[in-house]
């Protein structure tokens, strides 16, 4: 199982986000790491009827004379859900409120920021523009994004300033106390161990042949005929890989004789389960997926095995650091409430 510990930046508001302010950058499709404390979880909404926000108030909260308008709330939450790739549906009162207590601990820190005089400057702000700017491929992308959102380079600039500075107080006045021992890292090592195994692992070889999802019952049945057809050859002990190589029509593996490495949760599920019910050897029926009709073969059936406590020593301290973090910033903020005054007008 791998786990992905939050970073810095996640354990604040980061406005950008809120606005979709992004574009594909060189590390976007790093691997994650291989284990590390999960540590952040997303709001769990309760089984209670959904909100209407058209009846929230104009004004949603104040927090020490400073307003946070519901347009707000709803930025927010929407880039959540372009975050998760679209709405998940209707959301609680309680899923609201939740966001809306992430918009106050942003305020409260932001005024504590000021307050001490921890604002970052103009030319910090310029020099995280320029990098957002250079992870769009051409200079009118960024602004097509920014028009696409309603958002202007001023305001932009103003959510980076607010979020800069919140990250500039983390890490001076919290982060920078937060320490992890050895012997922290090894005893969550020792604790979770059924958190740091690399899964299990199918290496089969796959023919398909591929129906397009507004084919005809009669296209259908040519290529159900077509797939059995090589089935037959298949059972009766012709090479799979050569079957494969001639007749599979799943480009990325067709070449190397329909060879793939899965784990479960890859592949569509009526093909992991026929993969996985094989031994190795063993060849399955006929398997209908939404890209047509397959024949699997499994090669071989690797164990899933512990990671190595040495390849996830610096993810796993890594992650109890960030953890350590986020508690004390939520001391923080519950500090910051208790000595403001702060109003919340949803219910």
């Amino acid at each position: 199982m791998r786990f992905v510990y939050p970073r810095l930046e996640n354990l604040i508001f980061v406005g950008l986000l809120a606005f979709g302010i992004t574009a594909c950058s060189s590390d976007e499709n790093e691997e994650a790491p291989a284990a590390a404390p999960e540590v952040v979880s997303e709001v769990e909404e309760v089984n209670a009827e959904p909100a209407d926000p058209e009846t929230f108030p104009d004004i949603v909260a104040i927090v020490n004379g400073v307003e946070i308008p519901k347009t707000e709330l709803l930025e927010r939450i929407a880039g959540a859900d372009a975050q998760k790739g679209g709405s998940p549906g209707p959301k609680t009162v309680a899923y609201y409120r939740e966001i809306l207590d992430q918009l106050v601990g942003a305020e409260l820190l932001y005024q504590a920021c000021r307050d001490r005089d921890m604002l970052v400057t103009s030319a910090d702000v310029d020099r995280e523009l320029d990098k957002l700017k250079s992870r769009f491929p051409q200079p009118d992308r960024f602004e097509q994004s920014l028009e696409a959102q309603g958002m202007t380079l001023e305001k932009l600039r103003t959510e980076m300033r607010r979020n800069l500075s919140i990250q500039k107080f983390i890490e001076t006045d919290i982060a920078s106390q937060v320490s992890v021992s050895t012997e922290d890292v090894r005893r969550f090592y020792d604790e979770t161990q059924d958190q740091m195994r690399h899964p299990e692992q199918l290496r089969l070889s796959h023919i398909l042949k591929s129906v397009d999802p507004e084919a005809t019952t009669e296209e259908r049945a040519t290529a159900l005929t077509a797939i059995e057809d090589v089935l037959l050859e298949a059972s009766s002990g012709a090479d799979f890989a050569a079957l494969a190589r001639e007749h599979s029509e799943d480009l990325g593996s067709a070449q190397n004789g329909g060879e793939l490495t899965v784990t479960r949760g890859q592949t569509a599920p009526p093909f992991e389960q026929a993969a996985f019910a094989l031994e190795p050897g063993g060849l399955s029926p006929v398997v209908e997926t939404q890209f047509g009709y397959h024949i699997i073969k499994l090669l071989e059936r690797i164990e899933g095995q512990l990671i190595p406590y040495e390849d996830v020593q610096a993810q796993i301290e890594q992650g109890l650091k960030q953890e350590a973090i986020q508690s004390r910033m939520q001391q923080a903020i519950a500090s910051l409430k208790e000595s403001g005054e702060v109003e919340l007008f949803i219910e």
